[in-house]
């Protein structure tokens, strides 16, 4: 169980780069940022899987293909663009609060999928967590003024946060499931797809959008461009592949609704990492709202049973 925690901390450490590297990536919009992650992150796992395929591995059935590009329309395509009109639409504050939700949908979800505990055992984790997280955004809410299409971005918010419970339940019963799928071939099939997805998406925006798009920024080598190409190698190449072969070893050895709790550390390392690059303490209610997440993983952790561990 512990081997399975430091996959999960690992890969949440990983992905909470996600929170300060963009702020490097001046003069491109949010599409811009995702498309460029998930573009590295489908060119690398191009390259891993063209090495597997000549070496004579590599050759999957179809099913697993179909689930593969399944999974990354519901992750990368379906759930990203719902996490950026809620922060267009709603406030930064409440999409926040609503995807910080994720752990506790997690546990809820994934228990009522697996039977894995008593509901009652999820009951003080999920408080704490919450608490935490009212705790943090209470600040944020008072200060932001819910513009004219709050409903948009509020109902695009449950819709990036139902995508992302699904993917991570869904995602950790494929794999045990299927234990001949190592972690890694996983990770690199899944940015495949999400490749193909990413190329047609662009080629999307090309044909219906073509006037709105600014390709020029594309063409002409600058340091912007320079520091958006590096910026989105690091999201896709760390924050993407690496990270999702860590969660995938994670979820071989934990509860689906344990890891679930778990994933409230990707919002404390980008806590950290925002003010560690401020040079500054965070707020006396920030840090009382990450001893909230402490006290409920704690918790958790005391109250789940380890799982067989599998390596994969």
């Amino acid at each position: 169980m512990f081997k399975g925690i430091g996959f999960a901390l690992s890969a949440c450490f990983v992905w909470g780069l996600i929170f300060i590297v963009p702020q490097f990536m001046e003069g491109f919009s949010s599409i811009e940022i995702a498309a460029g992650r998930y573009f590295f992150y489908g060119l690398v796992s191009g390259l891993l899987f063209l090495k597997t395929f000549l070496q004579g591995r590599g050759r999957y059935p179809w099913a697993i293909w179909k689930r593969a590009f399944l999974y990354s329309l519901i992750f990368a395509v379906g759930y990203y663009p719902c996490v950026v009109l809620g922060l267009r639409y709603a406030t930064p504050a409440i999409c926040a609060l609503i995807m910080g939700i994720g752990p506790i949908t997690l546990a809820f979800y994934g228990n009522w999928r697996e039977k894995e505990c008593s509901y009652r055992s999820l009951l003080v984790p999920s408080l704490f967590i919450l608490i935490g997280l009212v705790a943090i955004n209470v600040p944020a809410l008072q200060a932001e003024e819910a513009p004219s299409k709050y409903l948009i971005g509020l109902a695009a918010c449950f819709c990036a946060l139902a995508s992302f419970t699904w993917y991570v339940v869904a995602n950790a019963g494929f794999l045990k499931q299927n234990r001949d799928m190592c972690s890694s071939a996983w990770a690199t099939l899944n940015g495949v797809t999400t490749l193909i997805w990413v190329v047609l998406f662009a080629l999307g925006m090309l044909l219906f959008s073509g006037q709105t798009l600014h390709l020029e920024k594309f063409s002409t080598l600058s340091p912007h461009l320079t520091s958006f190409l590096i910026g989105s190698a690091v999201l896709g190449v760390i924050c993407s592949w690496i990270g999702i072969f860590l969660w995938n070893k994670a979820t071989l050895y934990l509860p689906v609704s344990f890891a679930g709790q778990l994933t409230i550390f990707e919002t404390i390392f980008g806590i950290v990492f925002i003010y560690l690059l401020e040079q500054q303490l965070p707020p006396i209610m920030e840090c009382l709202g990450i001893a909230s997440f402490i006290l409920a993983v704690t918790y958790g952790i005391k109250k789940s049973s380890p799982s067989a561990p599998h390596a994969g």
